[in-house]
């Protein structure tokens, strides 16, 4: 017989970490992996809609990067040695090197950009803006219950300023110039 995904353990408003605890779904635990679903959702969008396969192939290595941060996030510290996998320095270099490779390219304005030039970028500036949704519900979750991988936050740091210059490269890339929100002039 088939698996449902409806388990209806959810309905008392509680949810399970992986070690099968059951918390609040607004505790901060919840709060910060579901964020960080939520930008997965739109970091997904932009990679369905760019046509770059640089950018769609960086998107698909967050989306797996998310993937591991969040299995560590729904997993309390005692259990951490059950996780066949975390996220580590590897990880975060591979993001910083992707993020690098994509400036390089880019004569980034000097100014802040109206977001929207493009559906993908807006995409990716929603996801942007997500994660740094992301990130402070991460600091209040490591007040909390301090983070035994220091890697995760300095990840979804840098993950935000990726997002940011992917957004810009998929501009860039399709000959989109930047808008400026002090003018209505647009500027490549």
């Amino acid at each position: 017989m088939k698996k449902s995904i409806t388990t209806k353990k959810g309905d008392s408003g509680k949810t399970g970490l992986l070690d099968n605890t059951r918390i609040s779904k607004y505790d901060i635990r919840p709060e910060t992996y579901g964020t960080l679903d939520e930008a997965a959702a739109f970091i997904g969008l932009a990679r369905a809609k760019s046509s770059l396969d640089e950018i769609r192939k960086a998107l698909r290595t967050v989306l797996i990067h998310i993937y591991l941060i969040n299995a560590e996030l729904a997993c309390p510290a005692e259990f951490l040695d059950k996780l066949k996998k975390k996220i580590t320095p590897a990880e975060l270099s591979k993001l910083e090197e992707q993020a690098s490779l994509i400036e390089a390219k880019l004569d980034l304005p000097a100014k802040f950009v109206i977001y929207g030039q493009s559906e993908t970028s807006a995409c990716l500036d929603i996801a942007r803006a997500v994660v740094r949704r992301a990130e402070r519900r991460l600091a209040e979750l490591n007040q909390q219950h301090p983070l035994q991988n220091p890697t995760i936050s300095a990840y979804i740091n840098r993950l935000s300023d990726a997002l940011y210059l992917f957004a810009r490269y998929e501009e860039f890339a399709n000959n989109i110039p930047f808008a400026h929100p002090d003018t209505n002039r647009t500027e490549v």
